[in-house]
């Protein structure tokens, strides 16, 4: 498998370069996080990459990870997995909200959202932590085979985060295996210094890479503070 030399500020060089391939391609990449490593930061960069690319028909499935903690702008498209129906977001537009319990009127939701007007290419975000944390297997499955099979069909990009200490491993693993690329973070620490180790896992190919641990310019992936939320 071979990756452009190009390379990002958060992410290590192998992981950087496979995610913006990635979002230049059609399929489904996931992102499965392991430890103190942040989910807010992980798409931020990954945003930047995709305006780098110039991606700018953008829907973002949230679920733990607020919109206000993105930056939102008022025009970005922002469906949001969440039971808090009474959060200011007035700076961000007014993101669609549905109960992660309810898995048809999500789909319904993005089927509208990434509707013909104003079509979108690129959908990232980390609601599916929202719905795995509610949802049981079989409904998780038959919701995940019509989004994900819809975006296949559509020619879109999705790029999305889980964390993988909130859920059952059954349940982590039946959503990697509807991914072409699989991106796993994971934290470490050496010498009392904080970092972030990424792997690639590429079922298209049968790819699997090693741990490799980022460099220095990669601590904001990282949460140290003592009690710090993942989100």
């Amino acid at each position: 498998m071979s990756f452009s030399t190009k390379t990002r500020s958060l992410n290590s060089p192998i992981a950087s370069d496979v995610l913006y391939k990635q979002l230049r391609l059609p399929g489904i990449t996931i992102g499965a996080i392991k430890g103190n490593v942040s989910a807010v930061n992980i798409l931020k960069e990954s945003l930047s990459t995709a305006r780098d690319l110039g991606i700018r028909a953008v829907l973002l499935a949230l679920g733990p990870t607020s919109p206000l903690s993105l930056g939102c702008s008022a025009s970005q498209k922002i469906l949001w997995a969440t039971f808090l129906h009474d959060m200011n977001v007035r700076n961000v537009g007014e993101p669609t909200v549905v109960p992660p319990t309810h898995l048809t009127d999500l789909s319904v939701s993005f089927e509208k959202l990434c509707g013909t007007e104003n079509p979108v290419r690129l959908l990232m975000g980390d609601f599916l932590d929202s719905v795995l944390s509610v949802s049981t297997d079989s409904a998780t499955f038959a919701f995940l085979c019509n989004l994900l099979s819809r975006i296949r069909e559509s020619g879109q990009t999705a790029f999305f985060l889980l964390t993988e200490d909130m859920h059952d491993p059954k349940k982590i693993t039946m959503v990697k295996r509807f991914a072409d690329v699989v991106i796993e973070y994971r934290h470490s620490q050496e010498d009392s210094r904080y970092g972030v180790e990424t792997r690639i896992i590429d079922f298209s190919r049968g790819y699997y890479s090693d741990w490799r641990r980022n460099g220095s310019s990669d601590m904001d992936l990282c949460i140290e503070s003592a009690g710090a939320s993942l989100y």
